[in-house]
């Protein structure tokens, strides 16, 4: 079923191989690469400036008549507060993203993880369609040697004949949808061969006692805490700002009697309210993100505990009909041996097939469902089960 141009790996190397061919880790990557280029350019050194000036002189004498040359070199620096403030906000902000990244890589695996459990299905589907066709090649062969020895009528060789062609498609429709399978998960990984994960097969998760911090650390409450975080460093920049920055300059003025070395300071100074209304603004922003993350914990946990229990009736239900699966095979078995002595009539050996095969089929799609309730408990999550 798998191709033999096949890459065998583990489930992280194939996530660390899905990660680099995603476009959402790329963009967050740029994002963190472009944050700390921003810090750099708002945490650098102001640029210089140059002043000058001219201006005609008249005086009571003569002698101090004439034209006044001023040049000034300024330039200003922030406090030292602001600029520790400014880079607690940017290293914040670059945590946001690397949570939002926690979080992507996340989804990527429990996506990953989903498409190999779904291939590995669609091969436990195949094996069961391809032997089912391999029964009904020898029923209809050994239906053929009864109807030439007149024991079968053309009608019931036709109900063979049915029965090995209905096999075959559904044999071929399930290798169809395993080889979509297993392109999507190349489509995920970018990878040229079929990929084979060697250490992940399919398993049931139960409520153990890590349930609660698997919800304390869900990655989505995680980017909430990012912006929690990231919003108390521009409070902080705020309450840090009534200075912003201080501007100094030195220059020399050049009169028809003298010449002057002049100094210059500005301090501007924000003493009205317009910080203290961005404060609030931030604060109460805060304040509903703090709600809304609370909310949104409790709606976890309680899908969470609601899927295990609609798992756990899953798991049941799939062990119970691997159980009756061995019922149904030791009845086809005994109804194929009679069949084929002749004892059997062929709507009772129909049946009887019929019904193993059904009975395994079933088991694998409840597997199907299994796992696409899984893959939606731990997208909410933000991660795969461990």
């Amino acid at each position: 079923m798998i191709p033999l141009l096949s890459s065998a790996m583990s489930f992280q190397a194939a996530s660390e191989q899905a990660y680099g061919a995603s476009g959402e880790m790329i963009r967050l990557s740029g994002k963190v690469q472009s944050n700390g280029y921003e810090r750099d350019a708002v945490l650098s050194a102001e640029p210089l400036s140059l002043e000058g000036s001219a201006r005609r002189i008249r005086a009571d004498d003569a002698r101090g008549e004439g034209i006044e040359y001023g040049m000034m070199v300024g330039f200003s620096m922030k406090p030292a507060g602001i600029k520790h403030a400014q880079q607690r906000q940017y290293a914040v902000r670059s945590k946001t993203f690397q949570y939002e990244q926690l979080q992507q890589q996340g989804w990527i695996q429990v996506s990953l993880k989903r498409d190999w459990l779904l291939f590995l299905l669609s091969g436990e589907r195949m094996k069961i369609l391809a032997d089912k066709v391999e029964v009904s090649e020898k029923g209809y062969a050994m239906g053929s040697k009864k109807f030439q020895a007149g024991r079968m009528s053309q009608m019931e060789l036709l109900r063979l004949d049915t029965e090995r062609q209905n096999a075959s498609r559904e044999y071929a429709l399930a290798a169809m949808e395993s080889e979509h399978a297993q392109l999507r998960l190349q489509e995920i990984t970018m990878n040229k061969g079929a990929l084979v994960i060697d250490d992940l097969a399919f398993s049931f998760i139960r409520d153990d006692n890590g349930t609660e911090n698997r919800i304390d650390n869900a990655a989505v409450l995680g980017v909430f805490r990012g912006r929690e975080e990231e919003l108390n460093a521009e409070i902080d920049l705020l309450r840090r700002s009534r200075v912003e920055r201080i501007n100094l300059g030195v220059g020399m003025t050049q009169e028809p009697t003298q010449n002057s070395l002049d100094m210059k300071l500005t301090v501007p100074l924000v003493w009205n309210d317009r910080n203290e209304k961005k404060i609030a603004a931030l604060m109460s922003e805060r304040s509903a993100l703090i709600a809304q993350r609370e909310a949104l914990k409790d709606k976890l946990r309680l899908r969470t505990y609601g899927a295990l229990e609609h798992l756990a009736e899953r798991e049941k239900r799939i062990k119970e009909l691997r159980n009756n699966e061995k019922s149904y095979e030791t009845l086809f078995h005994m109804a194929y041996k009679g069949f084929e002595g002749g004892v059997v009539p062929q709507f009772e050996y129909l049946a009887a097939k019929n019904a193993f095969y059904d009975a395994r089929l079933r088991s694998v799609g409840l597997k199907n469902d299994y796992v696409e309730e899984m893959s939606t408990l731990e997208e909410k999550l933000g991660g795969v089960w461990k």
